[in-house]
Parts: C-alpha cells; sequence; structure tokens
C-alpha cells in the first residue's frame, strides 16, 4: 500500500477549497491511500473522509484520511502571519511522516511566500525547502500533456541568472535533468533554450551560449542528446511540438509560454528528490479563496501525475472534456417518460414506490434528479469525476459518489438499480456482463428490481450509420462522427471538441464504443444468473414484449428496457 500526502497549503487561500474539490470524486486505487494534510472543507457526498492523529492510521484504500492542522481564527481570503505559521506547520508534519517512511509522494497546494517569510525569513519556496530538508540537488519541471519545461534557475533574480552559467555547473544540472526526466519518460527527446536574445548572435552579446555548446557537445558524446541552444522567441511557435522536455535558462523564460498552453491542466514537478514531489501550477489566489469559484483541475492533474508514478492508474478519457456539453447533447432525452415507466413497473410489482434506489452510470443525473423531485430516496454514481462534478452543481441531488459498475458495490442494499441510456452498451463481452449482474445482483434487497436499456440495430443503423454532426459558437467547434463496423457489431463515435482559450484553438478528442447486443444475447446472460427476466419494454407503448418475438424486437425499435427481479427468498 501506497501512501501520499496531500498538503493544502495557506488555509486563508485556495488550496484547502481546492483539495477538497479534488478528492470529492477522485477515483480511488486499491493500492493507495491519500492523507490530507492541514484544512479541508467538507462537501457533500463523494469519498468518505476520516480524520486521523497519526499517518499509521491510513490504511484501507476506501477512504481519503485528514490529519487537521488548522486555527479557526484564519479565515478564507485574509492572509496573515497566523495562517503563514499554520502552512509552515502543515509542511514539517508532512516533512515528519515522509523521513519516517510513512509517505511515498507529496502534492502541495498552494502557500504564500511572504506570509511564510514573517516567520520563517529564510523561506523560498517548497522547492527549496524540500531540497534543503532532503539535502538533495532539485530542478524545478513542469508538466502538461502538450510539452513540459524544465528550469536551470528557480526563484532567483534576473541579475543572478548569469551568474550559475558555469561549465561544470550546467553540465550536472543537464545530466540530472536527462535522469530524472527518463524515469517518468523514457525516451524523451530533449530541447535547450539560449538565454539572450537571437542565441547571443555568434557571441555578439552574451558568452552563455558558447558555454551551453560545449556542454551540450560533451553530453552528446556520452549518449545524453540535448539539442540547442535555440532561440526562445521563435522556439515554441516552430519547434516545440517536437520536443518532450524544454530546458529554460530561466523562470519566465519558459513558464510563460507554459503556463498560457497549459491552462490549469500543468503540473509542477520537483525533480531531484528521494519521492514524487507534485505541486499545482498557480498560487493562493486569496481574491477568490473561500467564494467557491476555485478550479481543481491542476490539483486533480497533480493527484494523477503523483499516483501514476507509484501505481498503475486506470486513465478516464471518455465523458471528461463532454462532461461539460452532455446535458446539451441530451436535450431531447425523454427522461420524464423513462421515469413514468420505470416507476409504473416497479408499483405493479410492489405494490408501492421504491423506498431505496442506486443509478449506476449516473452521468449528470438528469434522471436521478428527476426521482429526487419525485420523493425518492436515490444515490448515483458514476466512473466519470468529470459528470459527477456537473451533476454536483445541480439541485435537488441525490448522494452522488465516484465508482466503476464493474467493481464490486458499495454495502448498502437497494430495492431498485437502474443503469440507462444504453450505459450497458458500453460492455463489450459476456465477462463484464456476468460481472456487472453480479454486482447488482448482490446490491438488490430479496425482490429487488434491475431496470437497464439498450440501444439497437436499428437505433444504430438509422441514426448513427454514417452520422456527421458540426456544433459551432464564438469560442467553440465540436464534431461529432458515429459509424457502425459490422464485423464487430459496434457503434464507433468520435468527438472533437475545438476550443478557444487566450487566443487559441486547443483540440480534445474522445472515442466512445458501444457494442450492439441482440434481444437473445442480452436474454442469454441473465440466464446464466439468479435473475429472473421479467419484463422487456419499449417507452412509447409501455407495453412487455417479454413473449413476443425477439429477433423482431432488435428491428421494431429503437430503444429497449429489460426487468429484472431478484428471488424473495435470496
Amino acid at each position: 500500500m501506497k501512501r501520499i500526502a496531500i498538503t493544502t497549503g495557506d488555509p486563508a487561500g485556495i488550496g484547502p477549497e481546492i483539495t477538497a474539490k479534488a478528492l470529492r470524486f477522485y477515483p480511488l486505487n486499491a493500492e493507495v491511500c491519500w492523507v490530507v494534510y492541514g484544512k479541508l472543507p467538507t462537501l457533500a457526498g463523494g469519498n468518505k473522509i476520516r480524520k486521523i492523529s497519526n499517518v499509521e492510521e491510513a490504511a484501507e484504500a476506501s477512504h481519503i484520511y485528514w490529519i487537521e492542522i488548522d486555527d479557526e481564527d484564519v479565515k478564507s481570503a485574509k492572509p496573515s502571519q497566523k495562517s503563514g505559521k499554520i502552512a509552515w506547520q502543515i509542511l514539517e508534519r508532512c516533512v515528519q511522516d515522509i523521513k519516517a517512511n510513512q509517505i511515498d509522494a507529496v502534492v502541495t497546494a498552494p502557500i504564500s511566500k511572504e506570509q511564510i517569510r514573517k516567520n520563517e525569513p529564510e523561506f523560498i519556496g517548497h522547492t527549496e525547502f524540500f531540497a534543503r530538508k532532503f539535502h538533495s540537488e532539485v530542478i524545478m519541471s513542469f508538466w502538461c500533456p502538450d510539452f513540459n519545461v524544465s528550469l536551470l534557475s528557480t526563484h532567483i533574480s534576473l541579475r543572478e541568472v548569469t551568474k550559475i552559467f558555469q561549465a561544470n555547473n550546467i553540465e550536472r544540472k543537464l545530466r540530472l535533468i536527462y535522469n530524472e526526466t527518463e524515469k517518468y519518460a523514457s525516451g524523451s527527446r530533449y530541447a535547450m533554450l539560449a538565454v539572450n536574445p537571437h542565441a547571443g548572435e555568434a557571441g555578439a552579446f552574451g558568452e552563455e551560449e558558447a558555454i551551453l555548446q560545449l556542454v551540450l557537445k560533451k553530453l552528446q558524446k556520452q549518449g545524453i542528446r540535448i539539442d540547442g541552444p535555440f532561440p526562445a522567441d521563435a522556439f515554441f511557435a516552430r519547434k516545440a511540438q517536437n520536443y518532450d522536455m524544454i530546458i529554460s535558462a530561466y523562470h519566465d523564460q519558459g513558464l510563460i509560454p507554459f503556463k498560457q498552453i497549459a491552462d490549469n491542466r500543468g503540473v509542477n514537478v520537483t525533480l531531484g528528490l528521494p519521492f514524487v514531489r507534485t505541486s499545482v501550477d498557480h498560487g493562493t489566489a486569496f481574491d477568490i479563496a473561500g467564494k467557491g469559484r476555485a478550479s481543481a483541475e491542476s490539483m486533480e492533474q497533480s493527484m494523477y501525475w503523483a499516483e501514476s508514478k507509484l501505481v498503475d492508474v486506470q486513465e478516464i478519457n471518455n465523458y471528461s472534456v463532454f462532461a461539460q456539453y452532455y446535458d446539451e447533447f441530451m436535450e431531447h432525452v425523454p427522461y420524464e417518460k423513462w421515469i413514468k415507466l420505470i416507476l409504473r413497473i416497479f408499483i405493479k410489482q410492489k405494490q408501492s414506490n421504491p423506498k431505496s434506489c442506486l443509478e449506476l452510470a449516473c452521468g449528470t443525473a438528469n434522471v436521478a434528479i428527476r426521482l429526487v423531485r419525485r420523493g425518492v430516496r436515490i444515490d448515483a454514481c458514476d466512473i466519470s469525476p468529470q459528470m459527477l462534478k456537473v451533476a454536483a452543481a445541480k439541485s435537488p441531488k441525490p448522494y452522488l459518489f465516484q465508482h466503476d459498475m464493474l467493481q464490486k458495490l458499495p454495502a448498502k442494499k437497494y430495492d431498485l438499480v437502474l443503469l440507462l441510456f444504453d450505459s450497458i452498451n458500453y460492455l463489450h463481452n459476456g465477462k463484464q456482463m456476468k460481472q456487472l449482474l453480479e454486482n447488482v445482483y448482490e446490491t438488490l434487497l430479496p425482490g429487488g428490481i434491475f431496470v437497464f436499456d439498450i440501444s439497437t440495430l436499428k437505433n444504430t443503423i438509422e441514426n448513427f450509420e454514417n452520422y456527421f454532426d458540426l456544433k459551432d459558437s464564438e469560442n467553440e467547434f465540436i464534431v461529432h462522427i458515429s459509424e457502425f463496423l459490422p464485423e464487430n457489431r459496434e457503434q464507433k463515435t468520435t468527438l472533437n471538441f475545438f476550443v478557444k482559450k487566450h487566443g487559441f484553438y486547443k483540440r480534445y478528442k474522445e472515442v466512445h464504443r458501444q457494442k450492439i447486443f441482440t434481444v437473445n444475447e442480452i436474454r442469454e446472460f441473465i440466464g446464466k444468473t439468479k435473475f429472473d427476466l421479467i419484463g422487456i419494454y419499449e417507452a412509447e407503448r409501455q407495453k412487455n414484449y417479454l413473449n413476443a418475438n425477439l429477433k423482431k424486437l432488435d428491428k421494431k425499435f429503437f430503444r429497449l428496457f429489460f426487468v429484472l427481479e431478484k428471488g424473495i427468498d435470496e
């Protein structure tokens, strides 16, 4: 079991808020315990928080653990000497546990150097703090999906930059960057930026490029290839896409383009420490602290980056960017008609409304929210944290939590479980179907009902074969392409999002693959379980087709609802 610490930074800043938001629906890995040091606001739903006194108590991956270090006198958006003192105490406590071999990685939220220096005048920043505590030479680096940047110098004035340009010093730093980067991204391509305008114009102004050239040639003879030095002004427009790690001579040279392009997806990584350390790529944002407006995206990326370097992590690509547009895409869906059908079936079978309901793959909770309005007590889960964030912003909302429907469900029991909007079509084989049905069976009360729907072959052929749609607005274009792959009986949907930010369009791509099952196949899957199939319905007619010609149903309807019952004596 690995433990990853999160330090929440200055309690008057946005650190506590972004930590709580990031952890709320974060997918928990069975091999990782998350331990929060500092202040942690409470949010409804999501992962369960357990307060502890000592890190040794963090022993199970099913909870987020919290060591509280705070002072009620410190208020959001009001930084002070006291808030700086707390931020320092948080770091000291975390370091204590790292040195005791209780922590394997650290993710840090932003601190105020100004406020900490009121108590600790020698404090420069997180990077230098950890370097001193662990007697390490370190490099500050920044990573995002587009490119990565390492800095030869960190928090020093511009006039001090040229003083570090001694051949032995530069060689040592470049070797460290190369060796550390290869640990995380083997086979990377490296580029070195020049210090002076136009790379010094062959020595017309500045000697730093000549030093760099000598060092780079020496390293290349030793098998370490770093191209350059390149003039920085034109590099990012013309050559950046050809390299994985770009080495910047000083702080702002690399971070201005990085922060513009990364846009909340950047991760600050300290190279050279004996443990993984990541951080958000932004500051305390005291101006918006306590207002609920802070984005947790960089914190989430920092958590994912740290975790992925310790254990295998499943990346959830689908329903990430799409989550922002999902409700707009689904405006045509007759949710009320579906709910009316489901409740009518349940009441007919049980002579009462459901007392406890669970919706799997709930998306943005459009069905669950409507059931809440009807007085149904319902929990709802989804594999996508992004979809759950959209759902959490709505009202009224069910109890929301992150969960993969193929994983064992929580111990809580329900009398109705729902899996709607062809979510079951995302399963691609009998093994997955068997696992899902077993999971649902275990979570149902005796006599409980499971309702799921499928998208049929008729729906795919008539509505999505060779389908193309373009949605555009002032700042975005969305290209939707669907096709039917008959050899696999699979519907492939490709979504390309072109989103304008800071004057540039950024492309995001999601590919969704759905298996188009026949009614007979579904019936065979059910027949191998303890469930009883008690109905096959179509929402418009609300008629039970259980005893109809099943082959004709595939060609007659776009969507079919299957109703399964768990035995009363189970």
